[in-house]
């Protein structure tokens, strides 16, 4: 048997950042409190939890001049806004590639565009996002969303945007269906995170290359980034497990005598990968 791991693995830089500040964020007083999960990922979220950490979704939980955690998401306008009246001391994890969509998303709605955002309506990173436009912008994530939303003749042009986590494969497929449409006005700019990309392509690769790996994803069982992986595999018709931790593996059936791929989400801490990899080469 053997096992195969993902160059990329564990937190992405991003993620690498807004957790050392979330680090540094208990110098500053105490409690601090977490304004929702820091990232997608229960394994990582207990480390501040050992610590001491409040995690609250409701920002009316937050006492005046608490020292508070956003999400690396980005949290919307009007609750940084609301902490600012608390006197919150804020430490802004929120990663500088969700940043650039939202800098970008405003100038293009400046310069005239309807926005379609790709990503899932509820997701944090989503929520912020529209939190800073001035007009409403239409959310799809599935084919039948997007042909809804184009067949109607709304006012244009168009400029669509993703989830810096959205599934590529997806998005690929509008781009395609774009073309065999021959619709006009329609600007796709690319905010896809490279890093996701990455992570992806390299499964991808693995696969041509490995056709019989069974694949093993690790990740928050909510992470947006860690479901593209999975979604990618099993559009591939492969084997593919998805799992939080060795913990969850453990009570699997596995398949024996076969080769394992594990690559990870970009939330999910490397020492949880290692002990996923771990656990299978001791098989």
């Amino acid at each position: 048997m053997e096992v195969r791991v993902a160059t990329s693995f564990g937190f992405c830089k991003g993620v690498r950042q807004a957790f050392a500040l979330a680090e540094r964020s208990f110098e500053l007083g105490s409690p601090v409190y977490f304004l929702g999960e820091l990232v997608h990922n229960h394994d990582a979220m207990e480390t501040f939890r050992a610590r001491g950490a409040r995690i609250v979704e409701n920002p009316e939980e937050i006492p005046s001049g608490a020292v508070v955690v956003t999400r690396s998401h980005g949290i919307p306008k009007d609750v940084w806004e609301g902490l600012l009246k608390k006197n919150a001391t804020i430490v802004d994890t929120t990663c500088p590639k969700v940043k650039r969509v939202q800098v970008l998303a405003r100038r293009l709605e400046e310069e005239g565009y309807h926005l379609v955002v790709f990503g899932k309506a509820s997701h944090p990173e989503v929520q912020a996002l529209l939190s800073v436009l001035k007009k409403q912008a239409q959310v799809v994530a599935a084919p039948e969303e997007w042909q809804k939303v184009f067949a109607v003749d709304h006012q244009g042009p168009f400029a669509v945007l993703a989830q810096t986590t959205f599934p590529s494969v997806l998005l690929q497929q509008f781009e395609n269906w774009v073309r065999e449409q021959g619709l006009l006005g329609v600007r796709i700019v690319h905010t896809l995170c490279d890093e996701t990309e990455k992570r992806q392509r390299e499964l991808e690769q693995n696969l041509e290359q490995n056709p019989g790996d069974v694949v093993i994803v690790v990740g928050g069982k909510h992470s947006a980034n860690t479901r593209s992986l999975f979604v990618l595999a099993e559009r591939r018709g492969v084997p593919v497990f998805w799992v939080e931790n060795a913990a969850e593996l453990r009570l699997l059936s596995l398949p024996k005598r076969v080769s394992f791929f594990v690559t990870s989400g970009t939330s999910t801490p490397d020492w949880v990968v290692q002990e996923v990899v771990a656990y299978l080469q001791s098989l």
